[in-house]
């Protein structure tokens, strides 16, 4: 099968997604993806920066040239999410003129003006709490009367498309009946073969570490107030986003020279980085954004049998409850990271229960079986109604 898939950010980016996985992985078992993406942007944002990153075999990626793309505007990123989605309708006629297309991924409200009808399956993947995420980019703009023509192009969405998959229980509630749960994993192949000796040789150990992006809903606050009172502890925090300059500016403030920044990394290294950890976590805000994450640092860490400290947001608790330990707040999080360092035992079996439950229930091999599974059955339906008609 032929897949395409409008993304919204460059595709070598160092923030790995469920979408890299997935389609990748969908690439492994023999079919094509092709992926549109958008001009390089000068945005500091985890999305937005380029690395070296090999595409599988099977897939290519297309840049989808973008009128007035340079021009600054107020809300700049919302503005270029709409000049680049709209500027996607060409090219996929294009592409769709030219090649059996058999599965359109959609996954943000601005896609909505991509809903075409065609002998194609469209689905929409809802990975995050879209209209709460929409709200806080608008900032003052993000009124009622936004969020309910957010909700409204969501609801157009979820009734237009073949298929609803979404990656939270949180998620699917909102949505309805029609959503299907397809959550987060990991591929374990590839976390079995980390090496963390180099990296655990350069910092002083024990290493506490995080690594994903750097945004709005992760509370470092409480990881560096943490840092501040634990100064034996490296704090080893990875990746990039539009937050890290503020983290590193505070870091610098407060002279925590235990917290490492060692920025973006490719993801074919961060099995390493997070082989190189004693502890792992998952700082996420309580806000609606945080509540409905299926977070696939979760997977990560407990796939790499690492032990797993994480704020109770709702997704980590339920899926977690076996395997992560909880902390709300900094003085939480100070104590649970000790008696964790000083429980070695503990430690290793909250890693071997997570990695057990993570092998039963998400790898991302099963996960897309499980999503080619609900892809072929709408292709069957679909080609059953055109038939009867």
């Amino acid at each position: 099968m032929i897949f395409l898939f409008p993304y919204m950010a460059r595709w070598r980016a160092a923030n790995w997604t469920r979408y890299h996985q997935l389609l990748t992985h969908l690439c492994r078992k023999g079919h094509q993806v092709i992926v549109l993406e958008p001009p390089p942007l000068t945005l500091r944002e985890t999305n937005f920066i380029d690395l070296d990153i090999a595409l599988p075999e099977g897939m290519s990626v297309i840049q989808v040239p973008v009128p007035l793309w340079q021009v600054k505007t107020p809300w700049q990123k919302l503005v270029k999410r709409g000049l680049y989605t709209l500027a996607c309708r060409s090219v996929m006629r294009e592409i769709m003129a030219t090649q059996p297309v058999d599965v359109v991924l959609l996954y943000n409200l601005p896609q909505w003006v991509l809903l075409r009808k065609g002998p194609w399956v469209t689905v929409f993947d809802v990975a995050d709490d879209l209209t709460a995420m929409l709200e806080h980019e608008l900032g003052w703009l993000g009124n009622w009367g936004i969020y309910r023509v957010a909700q409204a192009l969501q609801s157009h969405m979820v009734k237009q498309c073949h298929i609803v998959t979404t990656a939270s229980l949180c998620l699917q509630e909102r949505l309805g009946e029609k959503a299907v749960l397809v959550p987060n994993g990991v591929s374990l192949q590839e976390a079995g073969a980390s090496d963390g000796k180099e990296l655990r040789a350069q910092y002083r150990a024990p290493i506490v570490g995080y690594l994903g992006a750097f945004e709005y809903f992760v509370d470092f606050d409480i990881v560096l107030t943490a840092a501040r009172f634990l100064k034996g502890v490296t704090f080893l925090l990875v990746g990039a986003g539009r937050e890290l300059a503020a983290v590193s500016r505070r870091v610098a403030r407060e002279g925590l020279t235990n917290v490492v920044l060692p920025g973006p990394i490719p993801h074919h290294l961060i099995f390493n980085y997070i082989a190189a950890m004693d502890v792992c976590l998952i700082p996420f805000r309580q806000s609606a954004v945080g509540e409905a994450a299926c977070p696939l640092k979760l997977f990560e860490y407990a796939g790499a049998e690492r032990p797993v400290i994480s704020t109770p947001v709702r997704e980590v608790q339920t899926i977690g409850k076996e395997f992560v330990t909880f902390a709300s707040d900094a003085q939480e999080l100070q104590q649970t990271i000790s008696e964790l360092l000083h429980s070695p035992q503990r430690r290793a079996a909250l890693a071997a229960k997570g990695v057990e439950i993570v092998e039963r229930q998400y790898t991302w091999d099963a996960l897309t079986e499980q999503f080619l599974h609900l892809v072929n059955t709408a292709r069957d339906r679909k080609f059953s109604e055109n038939t009867e008609n």
